[in-house]
């Protein structure tokens, strides 16, 4: 068994469907430094990128917390839980129409989606929800 067997069959054990598995974050292009700049308004550095089995991490240098896109598998249940904490703890913006489920930190500075199986994760502290928005379109 190859290596994408083993991926779907570790996927469908933790509940997630062999089309999340197949399309594994890990192939994911991290965006441009460019790209982010110009999108978020900030100054950021080349990317630098982590990966696991599950996930991929874009990290952008440049700043004293760096921007990070991050890329990983999920399931529509973990990625709701995960905003019903949030909004206990500090409350939460839904953004409609991005993906099949989007939501933002009141605060700003975080957005995240959920969608096909994936959840995009963008991290720039102090950037607004709008700006981070109109980069998040660009990668679903």
């Amino acid at each position: 068994m190859g290596a994408a067997g083993i991926v779907a069959l570790v996927a469908a054990g933790a509940g997630l469907s062999a089309t999340a598995a197949a399309s594994s974050p890990r192939s994911r292009t991290c965006p441009s430094a460019s790209e982010v700049n110009t999108d978020l308004g900030v100054h950021v550095k080349a990317p630098t990128s982590k990966t696991t089995t599950y996930s991929k991490t874009c990290s952008y240098g440049g700043s004293v917390v760096p921007t990070m896109v991050t890329f990983q598998v999920d399931t529509a249940a973990s990625f709701a839980a995960g905003e019903n904490a949030v909004e206990k703890a500090e409350g939460v913006v839904k953004i409609k129409g991005l993906g099949q489920a989007a939501w933002a930190t009141r605060a700003g500075g975080s957005l995240y989606v959920y969608d096909n199986g994936q959840t995009v994760k963008i991290i720039s502290i102090l950037v607004p929800t709008a700006k981070l928005e109109v980069l998040a379109r660009k990668l679903i």
